[in-house]
């Protein structure tokens, strides 16, 4: 695992997380069963912090709701907010309601660091310690702890998806980050139902791709 406590994509000398998509060496991955199909969280970071700050967004989409603040596209809306997650908030957006949020919780989050040597990551518990990290600054500890809540959230949606899954032909067969891979049996629709809404209850929004290949070329 990383020091984020995020977990490793890398198996027998294969990253699975960053698989090329154009030389076709994902055609090789085939289900034993009849579809591949992928269950992809989106904007999952954003959906995270907005947790942290009780933040509701005005749409479904919640691009579109940034694209909307930003008065950009939506593409270029992707690109403002993750840079702003990652990198810090930008000047012009300071004042937005869920930047100024975000600010306000790095600034906080940050004074306990220092003032008391570690944070405590929601849902995992584990702590951050100032004194076993280096080159810490206020946004890479939140990043730290964004990601520790990512993978705290996935757990415990694997263990929710493996429980609907005992004894069926389904199996889940691979976890990145933000994507949930299914080797499906065609005849079990109803219990991948039911993993659709795993996700519906902690709140978080997907997109479907399937195929018979890990190289998808149909979705939903």
């Amino acid at each position: 695992r990383t020091t984020t406590t995020r977990p490793s994509n890398r198996f027998g000398g294969v990253n699975f997380a960053a698989l090329n998509k154009d030389n076709g060496c994902r055609k090789t991955f085939i289900p034993e069963n009849d579809k591949l199909l992928e269950i992809d969280i989106s904007a999952y970071h954003p959906t995270l912090a907005s947790s942290l700050i009780h933040y509701t967004f005005d749409d479904g989409d919640i691009h579109k709701s940034f694209a909307k603040m930003y008065g950009v596209d939506y593409q270029k809306a992707k690109e403002l907010t993750f840079k702003q997650l990652y990198g810090g908030v930008f000047k012009q957006y300071k004042n937005l309601e869920f930047f100024a949020g975000i600010q306000k919780y790095v600034d906080q989050l940050w004074y306990f660091f220092r003032k008391n040597g570690y944070i405590e990551c929601p849902i995992s518990k584990h702590k951050f310690e100032y004194d076993k990290l280096d080159n810490m600054n206020p946004q890479k500890l939140f990043n730290y702890l964004l990601q520790n809540l990512e993978t705290a959230t996935n757990v415990r949606i694997l263990w929710d998806i493996i429980k609907l899954l005992k004894g069926k032909k389904t199996k889940l067969i691979l976890y990145t980050y933000d994507a949930f891979l299914l080797d499906v049996c065609k005849e079990e629709k109803e219990d991948i139902k039911k993993i659709f809404k795993v996700f519906e209850k902690y709140k978080l929004k997907i997109k479907i791709k399937h195929g018979d290949s890990y190289d998808f070329t149909e979705r939903d």
